[in-house]
């Protein structure tokens, strides 16, 4: 296979993965709402899906690096999904969903480390940009999210439902024409390497408190960001302009990524990503204007983009093929999982105790993430 074809499917891959989220994020809690469930319970069934991530992803990891067959792992995983996500109409009280909130929760979180890990194997063999590839992925989210108001408008709220089942069918056509793991991936002589290998390196624990942190440092700003602009008397056109400009920074990051990642090296990238939290969330409560706002919310490039594109690298270049798997799993669900959902229920008391200064507390997390990255990049050495 040669690589434009196999890049192609990989940038397919990630359009229709994030298709699924654009349909279904902005708009579950109101189907789950639709269906009887009080404030309380909706909160319990989020929060399910993000812990579960928690204590199943290292187990996925673990049968990735075992076996090395990422794409028939990440084709059950979708299947799953899928057919968790057409049963949902089909179930009837908190009981009942909140058990296929898990099912659900744990299945499609499991794709996206396995996916990157894919994906980035095939970064190292053939020379991939990851940026662009990753760049479909939040191009789709964008058309996806806008798309689906409109849509449930005309089909009403079961859409919601139909939608992103809609949406994993093609996500498991995509993922039947990835390639699998390339011969780098063939598994070495001798005992395998396991999680004390990977727990042992130093290093490794130092990349995820630099990635952790800042990744939790923007909890409030996905739980408050536009309560805290409502206050301030910004209009909700602005806002939506706003989102969208964060986005956009990203996406133009991911497309210009491959001279960043050759300049730089993954500690320094993420090192920089650190650097824009900080100067992002410090700068948060005291700027109140949409135009000066528009800065900030192009350092999203930065406190994401830089520090996610970071990570993916530091995995593929310094991890050990054989624990990538664990790597990149234990990585998904400490940032996405334990250290943003703690983060998450911590912003929601700093925000009522101190309002939009509550941001200062995130630029202390983006500033314990810049002083890890820099010792990462001295422990590189």
């Amino acid at each position: 296979m040669s690589a434009r074809p196999a890049a192609w499917r990989f940038a397919a891959f990630y359009a229709t993965l994030f298709a699924v989220v654009g349909f279904q994020l902005p708009y579950w809690p109101v189907w789950l709402k639709s269906r009887d469930l009080g404030a309380t319970e909706i909160g319990i069934l989020v929060a399910a899906q993000m812990w579960v991530k928690v204590g199943f992803n290292p187990i996925v990891g673990g049968l990735v690096d075992r076996t090395g067959r990422r794409r028939p792992i990440l084709f059950a995983l979708a299947v799953g999904s899928l057919a968790a996500t057409l049963a949902f109409p089909f179930v009837h009280g908190f009981g009942p969903m909140l058990a296929l909130s898990v099912v659900l929760g744990a299945l499609f979180a499991a794709i996206m480390p396995v996916g990157d890990n894919l994906t980035m194997r095939h970064v190292v063999v053939h020379g991939f940009d990851y940026g662009r590839l990753r760049m479909w992925g939040s191009l789709s989210f964008i058309g996806m999210a806008g798309a689906a108001g409109g849509l449930l408008d005309v089909l009403g709220r079961d859409a919601i439902v139909w939608l992103p089942a809609a949406a994993l069918a093609p996500l498991c056509a995509a993922i039947l024409v990835l390639p699998d793991a390339p011969v780098l991936d063939v598994p070495p002589e001798g005992p395998r390497p396991g999680w004390g290998d990977l727990l042992r390196d130093r290093r490794y624990w130092l990349f995820l408190a630099a990635t952790a942190t800042v990744g939790a440092s923007h909890a409030m700003y996905y739980g408050f960001g536009t309560l805290h602009w409502q206050r301030a008397g910004i209009g909700n056109a602005w806002i939506g302009a706003l989102w969208g400009i964060g986005v956009i920074a990203e996406v133009a990051l991911f497309g210009w990524s491959g001279g960043l990642v050759r300049r730089l090296g993954p500690e320094r990238l993420i090192a920089l990503g650190a650097l824009g939290a900080l100067v992002r969330w410090g700068a948060m409560p005291w700027v109140a204007s949409p135009w000066s706002l528009v800065p900030l919310q192009c350092l999203h490039g930065l406190s994401f983009g830089a520090t996610h594109l970071g990570a993916m690298h530091f995995i593929a270049r310094r991890i050990a093929p054989a624990l990538s798997g664990r790597a990149q799993s234990f990585y998904a669900a400490m940032s996405g999982g334990v250290t943003i959902g703690l983060a998450t229920i911590a912003s929601g008391w700093l925000y009522a105790s101190f309002d939009g200064r509550g941001f200062l507390a995130m630029a202390a997390l983006a500033a314990t993430g810049a002083l890890a990255a820099l010792r990462l990049g001295r422990a590189g050495r």
